[in-house]
């Protein structure tokens, strides 16, 4: 048996419980050493549920201990950055979740923090480890549906406990940076550009001053165009979508989705005055592993050294940029 990476988690967040760590136990790289929380309540039950060497009352105690390798932070959006900075202090590879920073300046500092500390610094987005959305880059490169000329994400969930931190703004609450964060990394992914210019409307709380739902238009330099819809407050879905000039490709999933996962390609219409007759449609099915277990696995590789990241500092920045923009045009 190889190495293992000995990993600490910094806070009893409801993803580490119900995603992150059901996934790290899967990982044959990766062993769940140390659990921090500043609730012990919280620490108990990880304590019960999951096979935790050590437990910490306070993140500096779990950053202090040497046989931490590395440590994944669900810690509330305006936090990532201090505590980024605390781990790289303590020469800890960070796993950080998304977004990584409240804004591109940020983002830019936090990697050229961790890089002059020699620590690896990668935002946690699982579902780009999936081999679903790898799937439908593969299959729109290949000219499957000609160029693409245009790109959709939705992403919503109907939020009803009005103390969750979503609805909090001083810790980085609202549609935009949980929601609309997915929607800019998927198009940002299929496209592999970045846009020249954006547009946004928002709906926003009277009562908690956070968006709870919200559109975004993208413009690129090329004429391609992109939207996105987010919300705290709709039905829940995932979806994303591209239309090029030969067909479509749609996947109506979850961004985390797992096990069998669908998506279509429909090309060869013809247009019969309003009628689009002969479309041929494609199903394709993928399976997915736990999106979790890959992302703790691929970046424990990179604390191994056998890979480098597979969320680039590139893409992060580039994607704080865009929202940068989205956040910018909606007022």
């Amino acid at each position: 048996m190889g190495k293992k990476v000995n990993w600490g988690i910094l806070g009893c967040a409801a993803i580490a419980k119900n995603r992150v760590i059901p996934g790290l136990l899967k990982a044959d790289n990766a062993c769940l050493y140390a659990v921090a929380s500043r609730g012990q309540e919280k620490l108990a039950e990880f304590s019960e549920l999951f096979p935790i060497e050590k437990t910490y009352e306070a993140y500096e105690e779990l950053l202090a201990d040497s046989k931490v390798d590395a440590v994944y932070i669900p810690l509330p959006n305006t936090l990532h950055c201090q505590w980024v900075k605390k781990a790289a202090d303590a020469g800890k590879h960070i796993l950080c979740e998304k977004p990584l920073a409240m804004n591109e300046a940020q983002a830019r500092e936090m990697f050229q923090y961790c890089r002059e500390r020699g620590v690896l610094l990668m935002e946690a987005f699982a579902y780009r480890h999936a081999p679903l959305v790898q799937k439908v880059k593969q299959t729109a490169d290949a000219g499957t549906i000609g160029k693409i000329k245009y790109v959709e994400a939705h992403l919503t969930d109907v939020l009803t406990d009005m103390g969750n931190i979503r609805m909090q703004r001083e810790l980085g609450g609202g549609a935009f940076y949980d929601m609309a964060c997915y929607d800019i990394s998927v198009i940002s992914y299929l496209l592999g550009k970045m846009p020249v210019q954006a547009k946004a409307l928002a709906e926003i709380d009277d009562t908690y001053g956070v968006d709870v739902s919200n559109t975004f238009l993208l413009k690129y330099e090329d004429g391609t165009q992109a939207a996105g819809y987010s919300s705290l407050n709709s039905y829940a879905r995932g979806y994303y979508a591209l239309v090029g000039e030969k067909g479509r490709i749609e996947v109506p999933c979850n961004f985390n989705c797992r096990n069998i996962c669908k998506f279509t390609v429909t090309v060869n219409g013809i247009v019969d005055n309003v009628e689009i007759k002969d479309e041929e449609c494609t199903e394709y099915t993928v399976l997915c592993p736990d999106n979790y277990m890959l992302e703790i696995a691929q970046f424990s590789r990179c604390v191994l050294g056998e890979e480098s990241p597979y969320i680039t500092e590139e893409e992060t920045v580039g994607n704080a940029r865009i929202l940068d923009m989205i956040l910018e045009a909606a007022g």
